[in-house]
């Protein structure tokens, strides 16, 4: 029976081949006027006898000067303008008269839609379409209406298989019920405690943030909401990498009782905990830096950060291991048995206040040459004034310590903001607010030890999800800009930090009652990737830009683009790890 999937995941392969040789790669065809994607053509008319610069503004540039586009309009001379219409935009037009005045002759503030003619008069400011845009979203829909598609089709094909064929035995029936596969098998009786039940729905947690990040590293389709927020805010770009972190706490807790309850020793644990952090460190050297001149190698970067995370959590978990302990100690006060996830852990609490407390010292009171204390602004267009603070003390501290050669040279600011310094997200300041992200996955992990019925484990795992969700709302004052401590992916702000781990603690909830209390879900297909999350990560990082992962496409358009991008991630984030489940393949570092 082992064989049937493998034959449907060939005939799904060919299928795909097949589709792209007839369409050379392309969905659908150029856009029109020639424009690239998310763009809208705009052509000004003037009977004006002066001319007209043309300036703009996107709003999603906070706080940002007017810039000016290079268009200059003359009396009937028509000028043509490309415009993005990812955001809405500001357009003004000035006579300048030279001698350091000028003067407004026209403001418009409009959404353009993609591929869109447009026409804005001078003489009257009247503003009027000449070609309706397309809905770019258009692709999106018929991508979900596939997805939902496949998924009733699977749900009605998975209740008929265990109706009329499956049997106890049978390889296929593991992907359609919550058997517990490779759960290991059930332990003779022994004197030994049996070996737990690995958690699926953290598994299934994990694969579906490898899913999200698969599609998003290749480009998210061009969409700009699946590509890393500009700024200040959260878009679905965002969420994959703190979420990782979170989960790689959960998974420390449980790991670490393993380790306890074998009895393993302390310097064994910590050469251990070395040595994952060294071989994370080194693979993410390796993954974020081309071959080049080692004078710019970067230094910062994903698998570096969750290098120093994993070993600050982990050296908190060492040193509060009791080796050979089954159970934790509880005894005392009635209020202790309701706090035993929080108690016995006081010193790791304070060990990480005193983290935040630092970040917040020196992201608030640390002087910044040439900068305004505090500043947590991108600059560039914003604050024409310190247009090379970019990040405040976060980017001062990285200056220092790595130098502007050894970080990021392509941030998500860049564009919009017209910074002109480098500055990297995944820079030093912000690793302690990442060690506190990955320290609440292990709460949720203590939660999942220290509780043993899922009613409890539940409740708090929703407790800590909407008190934490609350702060972040507090903290940032329910504002995208202008709060006290925006959320912010780049400078992985406090209040960036307590909203995701938010969200964390309520998606593992719901995992966790559908996939382990209820089984009304296998999790497939994310558990596969979540148990070879390592390999399914480096292969798509190294590999995802080679056939048949990626291709050229000769017109750039989202359609285009939102295929290849699902076909390619698909591959990596279900087909690969599918082929590594059915071959007994774990690889973990």
């Amino acid at each position: 029976m082992a064989s049937y999937p493998g034959l449907g995941l060939t005939r799904t392969v060919l299928g795909y081949v097949v589709l792209l040789l007839a369409t050379h790669g392309d969905v659908t065809g150029a856009s029109p006027f020639d424009l690239k994607m998310d763009r809208a053509l705009l052509t000004v008319t003037s009977d004006l006898t002066y001319p007209v610069e043309v300036w703009t503004v996107s709003d999603v540039c906070y706080q940002c000067n007017l810039s000016f586009t290079g268009l200059i309009v003359t009396s009937h001379v028509n000028g043509n303008l490309t415009t993005n219409t990812s955001y809405p935009t500001r357009l003004d037009f000035v006579w300048n008269h030279g001698n350091g005045t000028n003067h407004s002759v026209c403001s418009h503030h409009y959404h353009y839609g993609e591929y869109g003619h447009y026409k804005m008069d001078l003489s009257s400011c009247k503003f009027s379409i000449l070609a309706d845009p397309v809905n770019s979203n258009i692709p999106i829909l018929v991508a979900f209406l596939v997805y939902a598609a496949l998924g009733v089709l699977w749900v009605v094909c998975s209740y008929l298989y265990r109706r009329n064929f499956g049997s106890e035995d049978d390889e296929i029936r593991h992907l359609l019920i919550n058997t517990g596969r490779h759960n290991g098998p059930s332990p003779k009786k022994s004197e030994s405690p049996p070996k737990p039940r690995r958690l699926k729905s953290l598994d299934t947690f994990r694969g579906m943030c490898l899913c999200i990040m698969a599609f998003v590293n290749y480009g998210g389709g061009g969409y700009w909401f699946f590509d890393h927020s500009v700024w200040n805010g959260i878009t679905v770009a965002d969420l994959v990498f703190p979420w990782f972190m979170w989960i790689m706490g959960t998974s420390t807790a449980l790991s670490f009782r393993g380790l306890q309850r074998k009895a393993t020793p302390k310097l064994t644990v910590f050469v251990k905990i070395v040595r994952r952090t060294i071989t994370l460190f080194l693979l993410g050297l390796f993954i974020v830096n081309q071959p080049d001149d080692w004078a710019t190698i970067r230094i910062p970067g994903v698998l570096q950060r969750f290098a120093v995370s994993y070993f600050a959590v982990s050296t908190m978990m060492l040193l509060h291991m009791e080796v050979g302990a089954q159970e934790e100690d509880i005894a005392g006060t009635e209020w202790w048995p309701r706090a035993r996830d929080v108690v016995p852990y006081w010193k790791q609490w304070l060990f990480v206040l005193c983290l935040l407390a630092v970040h917040t010292c020196l992201t608030f009171l640390m002087p910044v040459t040439g900068c305004p204390t505090g500043y947590l602004g991108a600059a560039g267009l914003s604050d024409l004034d310190h247009t090379n603070c970019t990040g405040g003390a976060a980017q001062q501290i990285d200056n220092w310590l790595l130098t502007q050669d050894h970080i990021y040279g392509d941030e998500t600011p860049k564009d919009e903001y017209q910074i002109q310094v480098n500055y990297d997200p995944e820079g030093v300041l912000g690793s302690l607010t990442s060690i506190f992200m990955t320290f609440l996955g292990l709460q949720a992990g203590k939660i999942l030890l220290s509780y043993k019925d899922h009613g409890s484990r539940l409740i708090r795992w929703l407790l800590w999800g909407v008190g934490l969700g609350l702060l972040a709302i507090l903290l940032c004052e329910g504002r995208q800009n202008g709060g006290w401590i925006p959320i912010n992916k780049n400078l992985w702000s406090l209040t960036f930090v307590l909203s995701l781990a938010s969200m964390a603690f309520i998606l593992l909830s719901v995992y966790y009652y559908l996939v382990d209390v209820r089984r009304w879900w296998t999790g497939f297909p994310f558990y596969m990737a979540g148990m070879n999350s390592i390999s399914v990560y480096l292969c798509h990082t190294v590999f995802q830009s080679y056939l048949p992962f990626s291709w050229g496409i000769h017109a750039k358009t989202h359609a285009n683009l939102l295929f290849m991008h699902l076909f390619g991630s698909n591959l990596w984030t279900i087909l690969f790890p599918a082929y590594l489940y059915w071959n007994s393949i774990f690889i973990n570092i």
